[in-house]
Formats: C-alpha cells, structure tokens, sequence
C-alpha cells in the first residue's frame, strides 16, 4: 500500500510541470526580448547616446506591463484546471494525498515557475552590468529593485487568480473575474464620484479622482511604476494581501465541494454577491454615462433601471450558463426596494454632508478658487490659501448661502460657474466642497474677496517684484503681430513696477469677471533670474498712459495702426460647426462674401473694438481684425455691455 504522499512528490510536480512550463518559458522569452536583448541591441557607443533609461521597467515597459499582468492570470487558470473538470478533478481527489498537502504542491510551483524567470533575467542584467557601462543609466540597485517589484506584483496578482479558482468552477469565470476583483477598487471609486454628485451637493468628484486612488488596485499601479515609486504603506498593504490570499485561498479549497465543477461560481453565498454587485456596477455606470449626458433626475433615475435590469440579466447569463435565463423576480424587487431606501435617505442628506461646515475658530486656512484645477496646479509650490479671519469667515459665509440657495442654482442654466473650495483644518484633516453656482449671485461675497489685500497679494507675482531690483520688462502684445516692448531704463523700470503695483492694487472686482482679453503678457525679471508673469488689462489705463509718454504704447500693444480693416456680423449669421471643428481663414471668408457683414476701416471704431473685444468665439458678435503686414487674421466677439453703440446702432 502507497505510503501518505509528502509535500514534494515528483510525480505532481512532473504533471504541473508539463501542464504549465510553457507559461513560464513564454515569461522567460518575453522579459528577455524586453531588456537583455535590448540591452545588447543597445550597446553600441553610438546608440547610447539616444538612449534614456533610468530603470529596468523603461525596457519596453507596455510588453513588461502585459506580460506582468497576464502571465500570473494564465498561470492561476491552467495551474488549477484540475477544479474545472470532472474527470480531472475526481483523479487529483483520489489519490491519498490531504487536500491541503495538495494545494501547497500546485500553488507553491506556481509561484516557483513564476519567480524563475524574473529571477534569471535578474542575474543576466547583473551579468551585462559591468561589461556593457550601465552604470551610465542606473545603479545596480535598480536591478533589485525591478526584481522585487516584479516579483510583488506577479505573486499578488497570481495570488488573486488562485483564490478566485476556488470560488470559481470554469475557467473562463475565473480569469475574468480575477481582473474584474484586482479592478474592483478603483472601478468603484470612479462610479460612485460620478454619481454622487447627483444625491451630494457639492461633492467634489474631479478632487477624489485626481487623488492617488490608482494604488487602490494592483493593475492601475503595475502600469505606472516606471515614473511613480510605490511608497512603504502601499507596499506593506500588498505584502499583507499576499499572505491572506495564500492562506485564505487554502481556506476556501478545503471547504470546497468535490462535485463543484463546471458552475460559474461554486459556493451559494458567492452567487447574490455576484449578481448584485454586478448589478449595481452596472446600474452606476448607466447613471453616470446619462446622468453626465442628459441631465435631469427623470432620465438619471431612467438610466439606473435600464442599466440595473442589464446587469442583472448579465449576471444571471454567467451563472446559469446560458442565455435563455430565468429571471428571479423576488431578488430583484429586494435589490429595487433596497436602492428606493437608499434613494431617499440621500434626498434627506442623512449623512449631514451638505450641510456640514467647519467653524472659524477650526480653521487653519481656506483655499477658493473656480476649478480643480486651480488647486492642483503643478506649476505652483502649493494652491493659494487665505489666512486672514475676515477672508475666512467671508469664505464661511459665501459656502452657508450657497449651501442655502440650492435649489435656485440647480435651476439655472448649463452655463454655470464654479465654486471650489477647501477647508484645511487645525487638526490635520481637510474638508472639500465643488458646487455649480451663478457668481452673479454672490457677487457681494466674491468682490469682498478678491478686492482684499491678501487675496491680491496671493494671486499676483508682481507683489513679490521689488522696484529697485527689477532688471528688465518685455511687454508682448496679444495678436499676431511681430513686436514687442523692451523697457531697461532703471528709472523707467521703477516707474514702471511702481504703476503696475497701482493698477492691480485699485483693480475692482468687476475688472476680473469681465473676461476681456489682455492687451499683452508682462514679464518683470527681477532679482538673481527671477520673473514675475502678468497681464495688462484694458483696465490699466494710468499704465497705458505711462507707456504713450514714454513712445512705448505702440510696440508694447495692437493697435489700429497694425490693423487695415476688421469684418463685424452678428453670430447667428454665421453658420460655424464647432463640433466639427473650423479655422479663422474660413470664416474671415465667410464674413467677406456675405452682404451682412459691417466693414470697419475708422481708426477710432476698430481702437474702441479693440479695448471691448473678448478672445473666444460664443458672443453675440464676432469680428475679425485684417493685419495685412503679417496676412494675418484674429477673430475675438462683443457680448452684452462690451458690444460698443457704434455696432449696436450699425445692426439695428
């Protein structure tokens, strides 16, 4: 009688062997077509010079990165096909081998036949080192570092195919679902910051999807660890998961029924789970791509039951294999009833989320601005911040009536404002807000804000420029025009900064909503190779004047002497696609050959037009000034109070 088989048999490890070397050979040829063969493809002195590499990951990283993320999955799938089929399933079961001895044989050579060749090729780079210069691009410290990386990847990401094997009784379920559970985190996230803002006013979604979420699932961060190293946390969480799946897998294979094969998903409990996650996914994904589209809480609502009743079918598609499917009806009146509660507990804001505000005395300081964007700005060392308990409290007191006018703002247009705020608080943490407003009314709010001299201060660089150090200023016109002013007087210089500091301090309110386009971009260099960046309003007129005193004015602007003529038409007349795209040529000929057209050729007409004009394409008015010096065109529209009488009176 066979004795008790052990740990090690050679006969299982032959079988696992032929069954999945090849997976492991293909992972050796495709790491090394990826870096040692490119390496020594590279090793010419006069290919080095083109070459810039800073890791073993730069080395065809997309063919790394697939052969990373699908290698393990194949190796999980067929390592334990033995699961999936019955004939296979009973002989592996009746051999005198304990089913534990039996999954530490098969998952322990998966892990084997995975390390062996991330290791080799490992111990080949090490080898080309010295002989092939590549100190030149790294330290030999990278090379351990991309084994040790590869490495925690591929185990975490095997690891995941294998637990997903004992819950899972067909192949193809298990390879799907091993993604769609590594993919599971983010996806999620990505769905509920979409939706959210529907139930959660002011829920800033842009904010949490800009935060770092992609470490939240090993396939996101796998696909950008040439650029972003993996912090210790981040580490430690996947090494942690590694061992859980390890043994909870083992778990699992030894609660799992030996007749449980061919079936989607082996375990009762596992099938609600299945089929109601999968619903909801999808019922989230049909709300955010019609939420987004088409508005409105009729075709939202819509949307979440055709994308529920979708997903529900799905499910039950994949796990009564066949598409001819029996739709429970109980489960899904529990799954409706439960999304109904739901639904109204977010109409009552039981969470308090829209109404939660920091007192003053909590805050440390308040960030405002109107976009994401703004606060994340790469180009800045950190957002702008308001410190002051006036600029606070107002900030305080614009979000309480923002918060209190909501439903008046969820009625205006599409074409809204917005209003990003943070809140970093004493005690560490940080409260962010996005709404969708009409500025116009809150405007006592904004003016207060942005007239106070902190704000100011914070958001322009020509505070930080003193006088007596200012070394150069170029003014350059906004047009197509080939000039610009140079000012290196130093007493002109002084002159200049002191004036411009003038301009900006008395600049109201009204000046930076009025989105009139700069009559050109002002760079003040100052210091030890200090620039300071900004714009010259029309507004600045004391400015203007000084530069018309000086015989700057008319290099340091367009004005009607650059001009030959300018072409005025309502927008209505002019059919302009912009979705398909057009260009400033073909509709400067457009407004030639029509008869509606206004030709401008006064001086004093196209020097007024030029002081209202807006540099974007949406007004009630386009005109399109002619330089005929350059063959040039610009094209820039009047709307409301801009459009001057002259034009109102023409049209009329």
């Amino acid at each position: 009688m066979p004795s008790r088989i052990s740990l090690v048999n050679k006969e299982i490890w032959k079988t696992i062997t032929r069954s999945v070397g090849w997976v492991s050979i293909i992972y050796f040829l495709g790491l090394f077509f990826s870096i040692p063969l490119e390496i020594l493809m590279t090793a010419s002195e006069e290919q080095r010079k083109f070459i810039d590499i800073d890791n073993l990951f730069q080395y065809h990283f997309q063919i790394q990165i697939i052969l990373n993320m699908s290698i393990p999955v194949l190796m999980a799938v067929f390592l334990f096909r033995f699961l999936q089929l019955k004939p296979y399933s009973d002989l592996m079961h009746s051999l005198p081998v304990k089913r534990e001895a039996i999954f530490h044989q098969y998952a322990i050579a998966g892990l084997i036949l995975l390390i062996l060749p991330v290791l080799l090729i490992a111990i080949i780079v090490l080898i080309l080192y010295q002989p092939f210069f590549l100190n030149d691009f790294y330290n030999i410290g990278e090379i351990f570092k991309w084994l040790g990386i590869t490495l925690m990847y591929n185990i975490l990401i095997y690891l995941s195919g294998v637990f997903v094997g004992m819950v899972s009784g067909l192949s193809a379920v298990q390879g799907a679902l091993t993604y769609i559970i590594l993919l599971l985190p983010v996806g999620l996230i990505v769905l509920l910051a979409f939706n959210l803002p529907f139930y959660l006013y002011g829920y800033p979604s842009q904010y949490y999807l800009e935060s770092k979420f992609e470490k939240f699932s090993p396939l996101v961060s796998l696909t950008q660890i040439n650029y972003r190293a993996s912090g210790a946390a981040e580490i430690a969480v996947y090494l942690i998961l590694i061992f859980s799946l390890y043994w909870l897998s083992l778990w699992v294979y030894k609660k799992r029924k030996l007749e449980a094969v061919s079936q989607a998903l082996v375990f009762p409990v596992t099938k609600p789970i299945f089929k109601f996650g999968t619903t909801f996914c999808t019922m989230l994904l049909g709300g955010m791509y019609f939420g987004e589209m088409r508005g409105g809480m009729g075709w939202l609502i819509a949307e979440y039951v055709f994308g529920a009743l979708i997903g529900y079918v799905i499910a039950e598609m994949v796990l009564q294999k066949s598409w001819r499917v029996t739709i429970h009806l109980k489960g899904l009146m529990i799954y409706t009833a439960a999304m109904a509660v739901l639904f109204i507990l977010f109409q009552f804001d039981f969470t308090q989320y829209e109404k939660k505000l920091p007192a003053s005395k909590e805050i440390e300081r308040v960030h405002i601005s109107e976009s994401y964007y703004l606060y994340s700005d790469i180009d800045r060392d950190e957002p702008l911040y308001l410190r002051e308990y006036e600029n606070i409290d107002m900030v305080r007191r614009l979000h309480k009536e923002i918060v209190e006018n909501k439903n008046i703002d969820h009625r205006q247009s599409n074409d809204q404002d917005t209003a990003f705020i943070v809140y970093e608080l004493k005690n560490g943490e940080k409260l962010v807000r996005n709404y969708k407003i009409d500025k116009t009314n809150y405007r006592p709010f904004y003016k207060l804000i942005y007239e106070s001299d902190e704000y100011k201060t914070a958001t322009n660089e020509i505070y930080k420029v003193e006088a007596d150090e200012t070394t150069k200023i170029t003014i350059t016109p906004s047009g197509p025009v080939n000039k610009r002013a140079t000012i290196t007087d130093p007493n002109d210089l002084k002159e200049a900064v002191e004036i411009l500091t003038e301009e900006v301090d008395s600049a109201a309110y009204e000046e930076s909503q009025n989105h009139v386009e700069p009559y050109a971009y002002i760079e003040v260099f100052y210091g030890d190779s200090k620039k300071a960046y900004m714009h010259w309003n029309p507004s600045y007129t004391k400015f203007e004047k000084w530069l018309k005193e000086n015989s700057l004015l008319d290099e340091a602007r367009v004005t009607s002497n650059d001009i030959s003529y300018a072409l005025v038409m309502k927008a209505e007349d002019l059919e302009i696609n912009h979705a398909r795209g057009f260009s400033y040529e073909d509709i400067f000929e457009d407004m030639k050959q029509s008869n509606l057209a206004m030709k401008m050729t006064n001086k004093e007409q196209i020097e007024s037009s030029l002081k209202n004009a807006r540099g974007f394409l949406d007004g009630e008015y386009l005109i399109a000034y002619y330089f005929e010096e350059q063959r040039a065109i610009d094209i820039k529209n009047f709307n409301g109070e801009n459009v001057p009488d002259f034009i109102k009176k023409h049209f009329k």
